[in-house]
């Protein structure tokens, strides 16, 4: 196969990867590992998967060499006690093939699984097509081989596959299955990335879609893998280039696999050499450089990385082979700078990673093979983080170091092409664990074995529930508040715990911190996590207002000064306060005025009342009238027109008045009484009178009036003037 060229690799130097500085290293895990074959021939390529809703359900599959003519079948072994033992089978090829091969096992949220792989038939040249296996019974038994590409002929060769369920239960297309895999053709100078995808739990499978464009022998494409997101977005990466030059490269698909967006490059690679007997003279194994990709599809805490996407992949840049790792938070579109995922000397090698993320709580694991406890033996270590891949703690898997050398040729010239992990999901009496499988060697042949990790850490952990708000409970200043108690995770069973105040707790109105702790009843520590409980105080105070008042003008003004009782107020919370515009004491005009009083509590609820000050006019005007008049009579005329004026003032404005006779009449000879009278706007009046007196003139003309009108004020003639001798001719005055 095309792999083989990679033989010829030469890889130039590059500056070193910076190793990440947070890398801490713990031999914590160390549980026993697992032997799970028994195969006197050799054993490899192992992948397992987790039943996401038994954590009990365990099924690891892989390349076992029983067939008689030297190849493999698929052997699987099935854990039904959360990996304390396990049983193995063989399945059957499918008919008219050969030997299977590149076995990669998942499991769905409908206790199903699939292990899918390549059917090879031995013809000139090879052809390869893509088949799965389907259990419907939670790993018991499967079914048949089916054929997922069709095997067509013309030296088609199908290879290194990958398998994902949709497992999340809010996606839109949970329970479609996504397969990826390279096709060579053209007796594999040809290479392209296709995937299919089915709909139906692996019954039947879509047409392939195309990822890469067919390549012509170099750069090309192999080692392609596929994950889904939280919100079944489809990832799938690749590895594309020469022997010198190659791409992490990666296309998404938002609608479940029918198309994709643009290639998107992860980061360049220096690829490991395909043999790396110059750096470890016992080695003769191939190591090919594939893609790994995890996603945080997190659902039981949130992680705060939810949705990140996790590259991973082997690099040679250091002239040493070590793990990088790489992370998007927007969907695959920009990635971070690559940063060293293991924490080995330099001069050691680290190869075959694989990465997978925990669907509860986000974190993620990376394992991988190295030589750093005894070159030129092998063991697994993992990388684990929970901060998203910024910190990592680093851990040996292997209670034994084993040399790879012995079978499949002395040195061996083939362990596998991979390794395997899986998360193992919580339970109440267990925490998530993380079961890893691998080529080992400690017993003089490839044999795979497994470990189950608990990569929590050993205290406790503890989510509180979000922070709740209510509205207090009708007159009383709070309320009574049950809230849900706390999750907590933790690897001893009965954790104690306790939250202050206690759930149904009466709650005054305002915040409450409520702190829970849950204590490991087998001296793990304990955690602590708190949300707020707020009452909102909803209820408005009550206000009763005074009655109504009436109120007489103070006297010379337009109204008066009013004071009244303050209303009566009460609320549910103390701090109650009322104010009322216009305020008691405030000077209130003639007529009726709304006072408006309002009642504020401390938590800015109000009620309003009103009532109204009517302050009544009782001052009556004040009226003078004129002196009395006397004048003569009009020219020709037995009276006189005759003005004047009263003069008028009041407390209020615009009194009005009237006289009777009213100025400007026309008042006959003789004595007439005038009266006038003043009414202010209230109603109010006052009078006054006094007289008009017209008398005749001397000679009939007119005498002289005062100001105030035609004729004047005083009224009376001139004297008349001496007649010569006393007889009596008449003054100028008038005549009498």
């Amino acid at each position: 196969m095309l792999e083989e060229n990679l033989k010829k690799l030469s890889l130039p130097i590059q500056p070193e990867e910076e190793a990440n500085p947070s890398i801490i290293v713990e031999q914590a895990i160390n549980s026993t590992d697992i032997q799970l074959s028994t195969n006197p021939r050799p054993d490899n390529e192992p992948t397992v998967a987790a039943n996401p809703n038994n954590p009990m359900s365990i099924v690891a599959a892989s390349h076992a060499y029983g067939l008689p003519n030297g190849f493999a079948q698929f052997g699987v072994y099935r854990s039904t006690n959360g990996g304390n033992t396990f049983t193995s089978s063989l399945l059957p090829l499918p008919a008219g093939f050969d030997f299977t091969s590149d076995p990669v096992i998942d499991a769905d949220l409908h206790n199903r699984y699939l292990l899918a792989g390549i059917a090879v038939k031995q013809v000139n040249p090879e052809e390869a097509s893509i088949i799965v296996y389907r259990s419907v019974d939670d790993g018991q038994t499967f079914s048949n081989a089916i054929i997922v590409s069709d095997l067509v002929g013309n030296g088609i060769f199908d290879d290194k596959e990958f398998l994902a369920f949709d497992k999340t239960p809010t996606s839109p297309f949970e329970g479609n299955a996504y397969i990826s895999y390279t096709r060579f053709t053209n007796n594999e100078n040809n290479s392209q990335i296709l995937l299919q995808r089915s709909t139906d739990g692996g019954i039947t499978w879509n047409p392939a879609v195309p990822i890469t464009p067919v390549l012509a022998g170099l750069p090309f494409v192999q080692g392609s893998n596929v994950q889904v997101g939280p919100n079944g977005e489809v990832y799938v990466a690749w590895v594309e280039g020469d022997f010198n030059n190659a791409l992490f490269q990666i296309r998404r698909s938002v609608d479940g696999g029918v198309t994709f967006g643009p290639t998107v490059t992860v980061s360049p690679i220096v690829r490991v050499p395909f043999f790396l007997t110059p750096k470890v003279p016992q080695w003769a194994f191939r190591i090919p450089t594939f893609a790994f990709l995890a996603v945080d599809t997190s659902g039981c805490f949130g992680s705060a990385n939810f949705a990140r996407v996790y590259a991973v992949w082997q690099d040679f840049r250091t002239s040493n082979a070590h793990i990088l790792m790489s992370f998007s938070d927007d969907g695959g579109v920009t990635w971070s700078t690559p940063s060293r995922v293991d924490n080995s000397p330099e001069n050691t090698q680290n190869f075959f990673p694989f990465v997978t993320v925990s669907a509860c709580s986000g974190t993620c694991s990376v394992i991988y093979y190295t030589n750093r406890v005894s070159s030129p033996l092998l063991d697994v270590f993992a990388a684990v983080s929970i901060d998203g891949g910024t910190t990592f703690t680093i851990s040996q898997i292997t209670d034994v170091s084993s040399n790879p050398n012995g079978t499949f040729g002395n040195p061996a010239t083939f362990i596998g092409d991979y390794i395997f992990s899986a998360m193992i999901p919580p339970s109440l009496q267990t925490p998530e664990k993380l079961v890893s499988v691998w080529t080992d060697f400690r017993t003089g042949n490839q044999d795979i074995f497994a470990n189950i990790s608990d990569l929590t850490r050993t205290s406790p952990t503890i989510i509180c529930t979000g922070d709740i708000t209510v509205g207090n409970t009708p007159g009383q200043c709070g309320a009574v508040v049950n809230y849900p108690p706390p999750q907590v995770v933790d690897s001893c069973p009965g954790a104690i715990v306790s939250c202050s105040p206690p759930s149904g707790s009466f709650f005054p109105a305002g915040a409450t911190t409520v702190t829970c702790t849950a204590t490991d009843p087998c001296g793990g520590g304990s955690a602590i996590c708190s949300f707020t409980v707020t009452v909102n105080d909803i209820e408005p105070p009550t206000i009763s207002c005074p009655t109504n008042i009436t109120a007489a003008n103070d006297p010379g003004q337009c109204g008066a000064v009013v004071n009244y009782p303050p209303p009566t107020v009460s609320d549910n919370c103390p701090g109650v306060t009322s104010s009322c515009l216009p305020a008691s004491g405030s000077f209130f005009p003639v007529g009726s005025t709304t006072i408006t009083c309002t009642a504020t509590d401390a938590a800015g609820n109000t009620s309003t009342c009103s009532f109204t000050v009517t302050v009544n006019d009782t001052e009556a005007p004040v009226i003078h009238c004129p002196a009395d008049i006397i004048v003569g009579n009009d020219s020709g005329t037995d009276g006189a027109i005759v003005h004047f004026t009263p003069t008028v003032s009041d407390n209020c404005p615009n009194p009005t008045f009237f006289c009777t006779p009213s100025s400007g009449s026309f008042f006959p000879l003789g004595t007439t009484p005038v009266t006038c009278t003043a009414t202010d706007a209230s109603g109010n009046t006052s009078t006054c009178s006094f007289k008009v007196t017209v008398i005749t003139g001397h000679d009939g003309s007119s005498g002289s009036h005062g100001s105030s009108g035609r004729h004047g004020s005083s009224g009376k003639p001139k004297r008349p003037g001496k007649g010569k001798k006393g007889k009596g001719k008449p003054g100028k005055g008038g005549r009498f």
